[in-house]
């Protein structure tokens, strides 16, 4: 039985798929004006465990992720630039480009990390008419009114908005200063927005714009995440997942468009990642001093050391980035890749006590922490290395480590090593001690390891 916390219960509930076999799965993308930093990838790196689970369950994903490439304000509130046009000032390019340039980086960064791509990954830009046909839905209905600078979702007019966040709209605005503007309600969001006209001289016409029924412009930010996932997953979804920031702006406005067109619930489950902070405060592109993966890479660590690292901590809960505590998991995972690296080759059936309190672990709203226990355990055991090797693989098919992949790549020694190896086991059953060492020193400078265990010597190439 898989359990998830969903956000909009406020509870751990039971997952099952509405249909019983397949899990409608939609995961807020990025705004590609910028590299995503490690923060960001968290989310992507906890949403592929989600995945994985799911799939170990039997259960088949029908995964869709959308690239927002246009339509995100630099504030949540409907005001300031769209950040798709700040970055084109900043670099110097088109929006075109910056888009594809920043989403390409994603996509390595996520490869890096051994996250699995979604099925169906959707850009803004390229489902406009979809966007306009819901917001033609949404007017029809009476949930729209216009303003100067666009067509806005009138709150007041769907009840039961912030019921996700379980706040009431004055509570959702709590300490938040909201530019009023032409709204009649401080929750009323944008669903599609008017170019701004162009002063000579002063603005540069808008690299994405659109003729629709109410004017040239954009989608806003909300409406491009509800005309996606209900092209591709129907009108109720089984889980969305998104980072915690989305519980009282993005999410409630994807639900109340979304509702207020089908009348059905948008979501049955609702799963938010928290924060990594780095120093005092979460890790923000807005606020500068982010890490990027290519930093991590750059500093001679692997990637594979930030998904470990991220797997340490229940996705729910803060994480404290710091440099120390990063390498601390990279050298934790090189230990792990010492030891698999000289256990025999796989065999039998995994051991059934270390994969019923793993899969345990994971089904109770995705334990991380404590199915990394479940794994260590299984390492520091006296099981053979057979069996431990086979439940290893079957556990990171899940953790996505890259355990086999590392054991493979260290088996793999040079020709020249085999000699040596030959000639040590030679001396060794000659008791020319000696001799052995020496052998083990030459096969050292070859970047060769040597263990000397009951069933004789394993070799492999050093970390």
């Amino acid at each position: 039985m898989i359990t998830l916390y969903n956000t909009l219960a406020r509870k751990r509930e039971e997952f099952v798929p509405a249909d019983g076999k397949t899990v409608k799965l939609y995961t807020c993308g990025p705004t590609v004006y910028h590299t995503q930093h490690i923060g960001n990838l968290r989310a992507y790196i906890v949403w592929d465990i989600l995945k994985r689970v799911l799939q170990s369950a039997g259960y088949d994903v029908n995964h869709v992720m959308n690239i927002t490439d246009v339509g995100h304000l630099t504030s949540d509130a409907d005001s300031g630039e769209d950040k798709m046009e700040v970055a084109k000032k900043r670099e110097q390019k088109s929006a075109w480009d910056i888009a594809k340039f920043y989403t390409d980086i994603f996509f390595q960064d996520l490869a890096a990390l051994q996250v699995e791509k979604a099925n169906y990954v959707i850009t803004a830009t390229s489902t406009i008419a979809d966007q306009i046909a819901l917001a033609l839905k949404l007017d029809g209905a009476g949930y729209l009114y216009q303003t100067s600078d666009g067509m806005y979702f009138d709150t007041a007019k769907f009840p039961r908005y912030g019921q996700l966040a379980g706040l009431d709209k004055v509570e959702l605005q709590a300490g938040v200063r909201v530019d009023m503007g032409e709204k009649k309600n401080p929750t009323d969001f944008a669903v599609w927005k008017f170019s701004p006209p162009v002063e000579r001289g002063k603005q540069e016409k808008r690299d994405m714009e659109w003729p629709s029924p109410w004017g040239k412009g954009f989608p806003g930010w909300h409406l491009e995440c509800s005309a996606i996932a209900m092209k591709y997953l129907g009108e109720t979804l089984d889980i969305h997942t998104g980072g915690i920031d989305h519980i009282t702006v993005h999410h409630p406005n994807e639900i109340a468009q979304s509702e207020a067109v089908t009348g059905k619930p948008f979501t049955r489950f609702w799963l938010h990642n928290a924060f990594l902070n780095f120093g005092d405060d979460k890790m923000a592109k807005s606020k500068g001093g982010f890490i990027t993966l290519e930093e991590i890479i750059q500093r001679g660590i692997r990637p594979l050391a930030y998904r470990y690292f991220v797997l340490q901590t229940h996705y729910r809960k803060t994480m404290q980035f710091s440099w120390e505590a990063l390498e601390a998991a990279a050298t934790g995972l090189q230990n792990i890749y010492d030891q698999v690296a000289l256990f025999d080759e796989p065999a039998g059936d995994a051991h059934h006590d270390s994969m019923t309190k793993f899969y345990a672990a994971l089904a109770l709203d995705l334990g991380t922490p404590q199915a990394l226990a479940v794994m260590q355990e299984l390492l520091g055991s006296n099981q053979p290395t057979a069996l431990k090797m086979v439940t290893i693989k079957a556990m990171d098919e899940i953790f996505g480590l890259g355990l086999v992949a590392e054991r493979t790549r260290r088996r793999a020694i040079p020709q020249i090593a085999h000699g040596l190896l030959a000639d040590r086991k030679q001396a060794r059953a000659e008791e020319d001690w000696a001799r052995s060492d020496q052998l083990r020193d030459e096969l050292d400078k070859l970047g060769v390891m040597v263990k000397d265990t009951k069933e004789g010597q394993v070799a492999v190439l050093k970390g």
